[in-house]
């Protein structure tokens, strides 16, 4: 008997072409929505068989999870929905207060401040309460962007583009992996997941007007505002995606921010 798949579905802007393109395929698998972190901590509880989560979260649980090497969320240069709200320029800030649903950009934002992070605190309220005790506010997805609308400080930090500018290579902020356990018990599920996100991928660049039509009807922002943020965004998996990966892993594990039980060398599992 097939298994029905329980598929995280990450509700922001951002994954919305991956994931329009497998909404006709409710008979094989039913959706729970969710913040990357949510997400990511349910995948891990086994309260769901296979989802996009966090590069973060897939490096260190690399031995409890199985990749499904066909599609990522990345940029290559400025993304606008991974931002540093600042009331100073980046090179001062000193204090920040950081969304509590993506380990992956916390990260990124300690590797791109340098030696000696300045002090975090999670964020538990609006933005612009936060700065005004702290230099700084990291968010990510949907309230980055209202803070771009909003202009919510002096200074914003696009965290994508910093670090392509670093290292000249894209910023791979999600990948898919299932649990280990559903690798084993249901291969041909999963492999007929990876098909129909192709074939997702494959639909909206063949045809990203109508996907960007379908998003502009779901999110409350502007049609030309969805279609050029949609345009930054890569969803692909191939070696300009790898090589930036294990660029932002090893630097990560360097400076001691990885954090076993993931080793180095398990992004070769993306092969």
């Amino acid at each position: 008997m097939s298994r029905h798949l329980r598929v995280g579905r990450i509700g922001a802007l951002n994954m919305y072409p991956i994931y329009h393109g497998l909404e006709r395929a409710t008979d094989r698998m039913s959706f729970t929505d969710g913040t990357p972190t949510e997400l990511n901590n349910a995948l891990l509880r086994g309260e769901l068989d296979v989802s996009a989560v966090s590069s973060v979260a897939y490096a260190r649980n690399a031995d409890r999870l199985s990749l499904v090497p066909v599609a990522s969320i990345s940029a290559r240069g400025a993304l606008d929905s991974i931002q540093l709200f600042s009331s100073v320029p980046f090179e001062r800030v000193e204090t920040v207060a950081v969304t509590p649903d993506s380990a992956t950009s916390v990260l990124l934002l300690r590797l791109l401040l340098g030696s000696g992070p300045p002090p975090f605190e999670m964020l538990d309220g609006p933005a612009q309460d936060a700065l005004r005790h702290v230099d700084g506010v990291l968010l990510i997805g949907d309230e980055a962007l209202e803070g771009l609308r909003r202009g919510i400080a002096a200074h914003q930090t696009d965290l994508a583009h910093r670090w392509h500018a670093l290292t000249g290579q894209p910023m791979v902020f999600a990948v898919w992996a299932a649990r280990a356990e559903v690798a084993r018990e249901a291969p041909d599920e999963l492999r007929a997941l990876a098909e129909l996100i192709r074939g997702a991928q494959a639909q909206y660049a063949q045809q990203p007007a109508a996907v960007v039509d379908a998003a502009t009807e779901r999110f409350p922002v502007p049609r030309e505002f969805i279609r050029g943020y949609l345009g930054r965004l890569s969803y692909g998996f191939g070696p300009a995606e790898r090589a930036g990966l294990q660029r932002f892993l090893d630097s990560a594990e360097r400076a001691g921010l990885l954090r076993s039980p993931a080793e180095p060398h398990r992004v070769g599992l993306m092969s």
